[in-house]
């Protein structure tokens, strides 16, 4: 009966033993799952971080390439804007081109082609002008010397002289035009003194800034 019981309690004992280390076991394999789903935890975390930071850096690119584009833009279009003159040049500036002649005589050049309306008898226009007499290149008057602020004429009217009245008829705003006036066109025999003298032929640079 002795041996009978030692023998008993041995195998409860190896039972408690095979127990304990099952549960161990157990224990071990709910760490691991845990230690695992702690880490995939984090790598996730880790990786809506990286995808985040990566969004953000472009975002910032995106926008940063936008300002530099809007400021190439608006240095360009400074750039592209030729600023009015404080005063029209001293003399005629060469230009290119072969005059066409109008039966009364009148010349002219289209040194700058306009894109905006073509200019007829009737219309207002405002336009930046220089004249200079022909016999010795001397400027006697400019609306650049006047601030810069544009003459309006109504064309065909008899505002302003003959050669005015015809040689901006066809021109396009935005673009200027050389008119080269006999003295039949301009002021005449009277001239008008003490600048222009009497049978004088004018040069004018004419550029038509606005019509209507």
């Amino acid at each position: 009966m002795p041996q009978a019981l030692n023998n008993q309690n041995d195998a409860a004992r190896r039972a408690r033993l095979g127990q304990r280390q099952q549960e161990r076991q157990m224990r071990l394999a709910r760490r691991r799952k845990r230690q695992r789903t702690i880490v995939g935890v984090v790598v996730v975390v880790l990786v809506i971080i990286v995808v985040w930071l990566g969004f953000v850096e472009y975002h910032n690119y995106q926008a940063n390439q936008q300002a530099l584009q809007s400021k190439h833009a608006t240095a360009t279009a400074l750039a592209s804007i030729t600023p009015t003159p404080s005063a029209g040049p001293a003399t005629p500036p060469a230009v290119t081109g072969t005059p066409k002649t109008l039966p009364g005589g009148l010349q002219y050049i289209d040194v700058k082609q306009g894109t905006g309306k073509t200019v007829a008898s009737g219309n207002k226009i405002s336009v930046q002008y220089t004249g200079w007499l022909q016999s010795n290149g001397k400027k006697f008057d400019s609306s650049y010397d006047h601030g810069g602020q544009p003459f309006s004429v109504t064309v065909g009217q008899g505002q302003v002289i003959k050669g005015w009245d015809e040689g901006l008829i066809g021109m396009k705003v935005g673009g200027t035009r050389r008119l080269i006036i006999p003295p039949s066109l301009g002021y005449g025999a009277q001239g008008q003194p003490p600048t222009i003298p009497a049978n004088a032929t004018l040069i004018f640079d004419v550029t038509a800034v606005s019509g209507s």
